[in-house]
Parts: structure tokens; C-alpha cells; sequence
């Protein structure tokens, strides 16, 4: 069915037509931009609300009555480096800038929103601008910077102003010639500045400007909806490059996350202005601590340390518990992996149950149901169970002989100095002759026995288990300082942990090896490797390719993961922050020093773990 609308005029014939077909994406149209309508007058509205309340200033006897008052100095200097940061990474201009600074066309973009940051900084120092204004300035400049981004025709606009000022008789064929992206962007730019500087420089000429100041939501709204469903038409198009298509999808995502983001940041500044508690200051974490943390290798004394100490210990916990996790789901997750894929149907069934067991079971489940087990199995302090008199295992707790730290130490620094000359001696590749495998197996013991030696020749603290009264073992007690005390807790969230991130591996491992050519394993076979020797010489080192990218992901669960020792009441860098919170009261600050941790150990695993994919992947099959 197609409906025909048809006028005749003398040399002028129209024709417009709609099939049924095209009534779906239509609709789908309408309710796309009545849905992008509501959001931005939804979120310009809530902004300009804050705006106008943080604007004004109710100064009496020397007092600020207004909480919330804020300078449009502070508040350009907050909103404009993070809009500015935003733009940058939009334009992708940054690249240009390092390689090839010479060329400011490759950066045009980029320049001209410094500049005009720094001139509305000026601005809001030199000129008194009211409330209204002020919205204006701040609104109204994310949504000019949004267009000359969309736009992208900054080199453009400069050439034709230039050639302007060369040949002013020649103005109009110059800006006809240029593109018309060029007039809009300085027609954008004009706009702003005359609304913006008119009321302020020349007050008798406000009045025509109360129409934009007392509908600018609705203005603005409107504005940028045109402009988000012009670009979006545009890329809609394809009709550039790739290059300049990914640009103008980011400056797109940036125009449509423009009211958004700044609802947020006002209304994040507009909280730390009126509400104590928003406030990022963190004086009280000088305060004595209050609480007791179990800690190594630096005790915390609750009664005399700060929070700071505090922190620092569940730091170290937190770091414990994923460090020895990831190793302990490495080797098992590997094992279990490679299980699956043996020939023993046993092996192979065994294997696979694990994985599905563990892999499908909620860990903090998991961490309960292990925390029940472990505690059970371990025995009453009335049937200790002492291990060559060395080792202690009860349910309050377990001790190992602890070995004295310099010698730990110097042991430790033997095994990793063997290890640089052994990647020095092989610079020039790996000499894998008898004579160079002997050699390097004799390195390797040597440093092994030195090692050992130093580790046994220095002393150990043996737990020492004093029992007062024979009929009573609620008085037995290990002697402070004998003795390295593992606490049943650490066990808990480690073999949880361990067990359910295995699972993972293990899956992880199957498909990489899985995913390797089958003739790479008939070649091994070819040369008659035995299966050990063709894992670990073969199939490993080219499955890690596609392993160390995934193994990334599941170590930076571990250490988030790691939050669930609250369950077993294990003293991590989350349940020493949730004790601060209730007994301080400092909600948000507390959560943002918990946010930063967790990121910051989320990027240094990450960095690592990028490292080692970089040096993998740089050696060519």
C-alpha cells in the first residue's frame, strides 16, 4: 500500500510517498527521539536547578547563608578539566600531539577547546555574570564544544577566517567555497559568545535575550537533539574512513553523555558543598585505630596505632590472600585442564565433575560451606595434633616453625639471581645441547643447595605449647613469638578461592589447547616427545598465548573476590574499611579509599600480566 501526495505547477513536479514497510522504522524513529527528548530535558533541568542554586550568594554579617554557594570560578575549574579530558579522548587528537606537534591542524579541535576554557576562566574572574548567565556559560559551552566536535571542521573555520582577514572583499566567495560544516562551526561559536557576553557587556540589549534565559533548558534540549540526530544520520552514512568514523562515533557517544555527566559531577559537588559526610578529607584516619588486626610481618598494636596502620594491614591480607590464591588455582586450574583432555576416562570424568561442581556453585557458598568443613576436621585444643613437635594444628589456630627473615630473605635472592645470569648466559638463545643442558641443570642444583643451606642454617622459632592445667585446655596457650601462626580464617578464604577460580582455569586451559592446530601435536609425536615433554615443550607454550589474556580477567576476580573474607571474618582491606565505617561514620570517603584499592590492585595485576602476554607474544611460531 503507498499513499501519493501530488502537486502541478507549471515546470514544478513533487512527490512524496511512504510505503507500509517503512512504518515500523519510523515508529521507531519517534520513539527514539521522544525517549532522547525526556532524558536531556530530564537532566539539563536537574542541572540547571543545581547551577542556579549554587550560584547565588546570600552574604550577611561576614556569613555565607548559602551552603551550597559555589564561585563560577571554582565551578569552571572543577567541570572544565574533566569535559576537557572527555574531549580529548573523544577527538582521539592526542596521538597527533605526541608524534607530530609541528602539525596544529592534527589538533586543531583540541587547541581551540583550551583556549576557550581558558578564556571562560577569564571571563568568570573579570565579569560578574547572574545566575542565568552562569547556566548559559556552563551548559551552553559543553553544548558548543559538543558541536564543533560533531562537526569536526575546525581547519576549515580557521583557513576561511584567515583568508577572510587577507581578502575582506572576498568574504562571501570564501565562505561559500568552504564547507558548510566551516559556517556552522563559527556560527555555533558566535552564538555562544554574543548570548553569553551581551546581557553582561551591554545590559540594555538583555531583553532580547530573555527568551533563550528563561526556556534554555528547552533550548538547549532542542539544539542538541538536532545536532545528536545529525550525527547520528551521518554515521548512519558511512561515508568516511574508518579513522574519522570512529571519531565521529565518540563525538557522538560524548554529545549524548553530556547531560549525564554533568548532572552528576553538579550534583557531586553540590553534596560535598551541603553534606559532611560527601567530604574527601581523611584527617580522622590519623585517629588511634580501635580495633584488633592480625597482621605479618608488622603486628598492629589497636591501642596505639593509627587507622592509616590499620589500613596498611588488611592491605597486606588482602595482598596475601590473592597472591597465594592465584598460585595454588594456577597449578591446580592447569592440572585439572589438561585432565580433561586425557585419555583415562576416569581422569577425564573426575576431572569434569570438578569443574562443573565447583564452577556453577556461588562462592560465598562455597567459602561457608568450606570455612563448616575445615573447622571440623580440625581437631579440639584437647586433641592437639603436633606434627615432628613442629608443627601445630587445632581449631584455634595453626603455627609452623617460623625460619629466621634474613636467611629467608638470602635464600630467596640466590634462587632469583641464578635465574638473571641463566637469562644472561642464554641472550643469545638457549643452548640446547647435552653439554649446555648439563650445565645449566648443574647451575640450578648448586644454587638450589646454597640456597637450602642458607634457608636451614638460620634459626627457627618452634611453637612452643605451654599447658598450665592438664584437665583444663581452655588454659593451654602457644608462647608469644614462638612459632608463625596461621590463622584458620586465611586457610578459609585461600582454599575457597583456590578451589572455585580453579574450575575456571581449568576451563580456560581446555579451550586454549583445544584451540591449537592438531598438527602442531603430531609434529611432537613426530619427534618423539613423550606426552610430558610434549606439554610442557609444545602445547603450553603456544596455548599461553590465548591463556594469559583470559588468566588476566580471573586474577582480577581473585582479588576482588577476595572481599568475601567478611564471611569467615578474615581481617581483609574490606572488612577493616566496614569497621572504620561504623565506627567513624565516614560512608564516603571510607568508599572511595575501598574503590582506589581494589582499582589500583586491579591495574597492577593487569600491568603484569600485560607484560608477560607482551613477552609471550613477541616470540613468533
Amino acid at each position: 500500500m503507498v499513499a501519493e501526495i501530488s502537486e502541478s505547477q507549471p515546470g514544478i513536479s513533487s512527490k512524496f510517498s511512504i510505503s507500509s514497510n517503512d512504518s515500523p522504522r519510523v515508529a521507531a524513529y519517534l520513539v527514539v527521539a521522544f525517549l532522547l527528548w525526556q532524558y536531556l530535558v530530564k537532566f539539563f533541568s536537574l542541572s540547571k536547578e543545581i547551577i542556579d542554586e549554587m550560584a547565588v550568594s546570600v552574604f550577611v554579617n561576614g556569613l555565607e547563608l548559602n551552603d551550597s554557594y559555589l564561585s563560577l570560578f571554582d565551578s569552571l575549574r572543577i567541570i572544565g578539566p574533566i569535559f576537557l579530558l572527555l574531549f580529548v579522548l573523544a577527538c582521539n587528537e592526542y596521538r597527533t600531539l605526541f608524534s607530530n606537534p609541528r602539525d596544529w591542524r592534527g589538533y586543531s579541535k583540541t587547541i581551540l577547546m583550551v583556549l576557550g576554557f581558558l578564556f571562560l576562566m577569564g571571563l568568570s574572574t573579570g565579569l560578574e555574570f547572574r545566575a542565568k548567565s552562569q547556566g548559559w556559560l556552563i551548559m551552553g559551552g559543553l553544548l558548543t564544544g559538543g558541536i564543533i566536535l560533531v562537526l569536526d571542521e575546525v581547519n576549515g573555520m580557521v583557513e576561511s577566517l584567515v583568508a577572510t582577514l587577507k581578502a575582506p572583499k572576498d568574504a562571501k566567495r570564501i565562505w561559500l567555497e568552504a564547507p558548510i560544516e566551516s559556517s556552522l562551526t563559527l556560527i555555533a561559536i558566535s552564538f555562544y559568545l554574543v548570548v553569553l557576553l551581551v546581557p553582561v557587556l551591554l545590559p540594555a540589549f538583555s531583553a532580547n535575550f530573555t527568551i533563550i534565559f528563561d526556556n534554555i533548558v528547552t533550548f538547549l534540549s532542542l539544539l542538541l537533539l538536532v545536532i545528536f540526530l545529525y550525527s547520528a544520520w551521518d554515521l548512519s552514512l558511512e561515508r568516511h574512513k574508518p579513522s574519522i568514523q570512529d571519531q565521529k562515533f565518540s563525538s557522538t557517544v560524548f554529545l549524548f553523555a553530556i547531560p549525564f555527566v554533568l548532572f552528576v559531577i553538579l550534583r557531586v559537588i553540590y553534596l560535598v558543598k551541603t553534606n559532611e559526610d560527601w567530604r574527601l578529607s581523611y584527617e580522622f584516619m590519623e585517629d588511634v585505630g580501635g580495633f584488633p588486626v592480625t597482621n605479618w610481618p608488622w603486628q598492629v598494636d589497636s591501642t596505639v596505632d593509627s587507622r592509616w596502620t590499620l589500613y596498611r594491614a588488611g592491605l597486606i591480607n588482602s595482598a596475601r590472600a590473592t597472591l597465594f590464591s592465584i598460585v595454588l588455582c594456577t597449578f591446580l586450574g592447569i592440572f585439572i585442564g589438561v585432565s580433561r583432555l586425557s585419555n583415562n576416562r576416569l581422569a577425564a570424568g573426575l576431572a569434569t565433575a570438578y569443574v562443573e561442581f565447583f564452577r556453577n556453585i556461588p562462592l560465598a557458598i562455597l567459602l561457608f560451606f568450606v570455612s563448616i568443613q575445615i573447622r571440623e576436621w580440625a581437631p579440639p585444643f584437647s586433641d592437639e595434633f603436633f606434627i615432628f613437635e613442629m608443627f601445630y594444628l587445632s581449631k584455634e589456630g595453626h603455627w609452623i616453625p617460623q625460619p629466621a627473615t634474613a636467611n629467608l630473605v638470602i635464600a630467596i635472592s640466590i634462587l632469583i639471581g641464578t635465574r638473571i645470569l641463566t637469562r644472561y648466559l642464554d641472550r643469545d638463545g638457549v643452548d640446547d645441547s647435552d653439554e649446555g643442558l648439563i650445565r645449566r641443570m648443574a647451575i640450578w642444583a648448586l644454587a638450589s643447595l646454597v640456597s637450602l643451606a642458607v634457608f636451614l642454617s638460620g634459626d627457627f622459632s618452634i611453637p612452643e605449647l605451654v599447658q598450665p592445667d592438664m584437665e583444663s585446655p581452655a588454659s593451654w596457650y602457644i608462647v608469644e613469638g614462638t612459632g608463625f601462626k596461621i590463622s584458620s580464617p586465611f586457610i578459609y578464604i585461600v582454599t575457597a578461592l583456590t578451589l572455585f577460580t580453579a574450575s575456571i582455569v581449568a576451563e580456560i586451559v581446555r579451550g586454549s589447547i583445544q584451540s591449537l592446530p592438531r598438527g602442531q601435536v603430531e609434529a611432537a609425536i613426530s619427534l618423539g616427545l613423550n606426552p610430558f615433554q610434549r606439554l610442557r615443550l609444545v602445547i603450553l607454550p603456544q596455548a599461553l598465548r590465548s591463556m594469559i589474556p583470559l588468566l588476566n580477567s580471573q586474577y582480577m576476580n581473585v582479588w576482588k573476590n577476595s572481599s568475601l573474607a567478611i564471611i569467615v571474618g578474615f581481617s581483609d582491606i574490606f572488612l577493616v574499611i566496614l569497621i572504620m565505617m561504623n565506627n567513624v561514620g565516614k560512608l564516603v570517603p571510607l568508599f572511595m579509599l575501598l574503590l582506589i584499592t581494589y582499582q589500583a590492585g586491579s591495574l597492577l595485576i593487569s600491568a603484569v600480566m600485560n607484560a608477560y602476554n607482551a613477552r609471550v607474544t613477541r616470540v613468533r611460531i
